[in-house]
């Protein structure tokens, strides 16, 4: 019996001095790990990616860098170039030279679109076919940031991008714009009249000081608490698909029997109403553009996508209603809109112009996104010329014989109207 008691205790002593080497070892792992890398102790500090954080617009893309973004369809690499002002494409020339038309398209992934060539986005598309029918120089500006909404595209502008003098203003709205919205105007800071001042965002805010607690000098600690935090918020989300906070509910309001989003809709378009402030006092136009979602056109449009988002397969949302309030705003605010997603939907192939595994614009989707922005810049609808339609992927965007004539100098708008 005492023989038994003695192996016993041995064999705990024995499994008590492994355990700790091997939590010796995972500290010593995580110390060398932190110690490249930062993402222990300092995991706040650094900025990972395409984007870092920011004081005034919660975050923007990492200015003079460049990156290469693997195209999830086709896993070719794709080089994105960010410059100095954090936008994706060429240096702009500040103050902007005389003569020069600038068009500044605002937005989301959509616009900003890191998985397909900067030659094949709508913003060099629309700059390429415009410069083509003037003689005057034209510019269109990427403005797109991932994860953005027309409240961070107002201050971004605000803070960022007064000194390009834009003549255009596109703001191309997105359907996860509401969800978005929802969660960044929480870190919103609010001025004269409820006028977004700055959107800070909450790591920069968080003390970086080391405390004397034993989770503080240990790394395993930290780490254990870091994932077993993950794991926890992964499990709340899980639960509540359906809501706003949550991957999962950011497209719910595009259900045919959607739950009432009426105010957080109309939280996030009332930043547009601002931006139209600020391009008038540029003394530029504003434009409202309405991308659809891929579960809005095709059944089968970014399968994989779907279930991260909370999409269930073979489904299409054809409820009008969530753009009808986009264009009831801008009707309101005397502001011009075109919704794209019918002309979407009447392509044949529709599933064909979403990349599969993201829900975002393929090359044809591009394509076709630019005729429509050439659309809207061609007038009224009452003024606006008959357009031949091309396939989806032809190299040529259809004709257009006029532009907005404000600021168009008298010689380009008599060679445009030539052509």
């Amino acid at each position: 019996m005492i023989r038994s008691s003695f192996l016993w205790i041995k064999h705990l002593f024995n499994a008590v001095v492994v355990l700790a080497i091997l939590c010796c070892l995972a500290e010593v792992g995580l110390r060398v790990y932190d110690s490249c890398s930062g993402q222990v102790t300092r995991r706040d500090l650094y900025d990972r990616g395409l984007t870092c954080r920011s004081w005034f617009v919660h975050h923007t893309l990492r200015p003079s860098k460049t990156f290469a973004v693997k195209n999830s369809d086709t896993g070719q690499k794709v080089r994105v170039a960010i410059n100095s002002l954090g936008l994706r494409g060429p240096e702009p020339v500040l103050p902007k030279p005389p003569g020069v038309y600038r068009i500044l398209c605002l937005g989301d992934d959509t616009t900003f679109a890191p998985q397909i060539p900067e030659a094949q986005t709508f913003c060099a598309l629309l700059q390429a076919e415009l410069q083509r029918r003037s003689q005057q120089p034209i510019e269109v500006v990427n403005a797109g940031v991932p994860d953005y909404c027309p409240l961070l595209s107002y201050l971004q502008i605000k803070h960022q991008l007064l000194g390009l003098q834009p003549d255009v203003v596109i703001v191309n709205f997105d359907m996860s714009d509401v969800s978005d919205d929802y969660q960044y105007r929480r870190h919103t800071i609010l001025g004269t009249a409820s006028v977004p001042s700055t959107c800070g965002h909450p790591a920069l805010k968080i003390p970086r000081t080391m405390g004397t607690r034993q989770e503080d000098i240990l790394l395993l600690p930290q780490w254990t608490k870091q994932k077993l935090g993950e794991l926890w918020v992964q499990k709340m989300m899980t639960e509540s698909q359906r809501s706003i906070d949550t991957p999962q509910g950011r497209y719910v309001w595009l259900e045919d029997q959607a739950p009432d989003w009426s105010i957080y809709i109309d939280q996030t378009l009332h930043p547009i109403a601002q931006i139209q402030q600020l391009a008038q006092g540029l003394g530029a136009e504003l434009m409202v553009v309405i991308a659809p979602a891929p579960w809005q056109v095709s059944t089968t449009a970014s399968p994989g996508a779907r279930e991260r988002v909370g999409v269930p397969p073979g489904v299409v949302y054809r409820s009008p209603a969530p753009a009808q309030a986009v264009q009831a705003y801008c009707q309101a605010k005397n502001i011009r809109c075109l919704n794209t997603i019918d002309d979407f939907r009447q392509q044949p192939a529709g599933e064909k112009l979403f990349l599969k595994k993201v829900a975002a614009f393929s090359a044809e989707g591009h394509v076709l996104y630019a005729r429509e922005l050439l659309q809207l810049l061609a007038g009224p609808p009452s003024q606006s010329p008959q357009i031949p339609q091309t396939p989806i992927g032809s190299e040529s965007i259809p004709d257009w014989s006029t532009l907005p004539q404000a600021r168009l100098n008298s010689n380009s708008a008599s060679e445009i109207n030539k052509k």
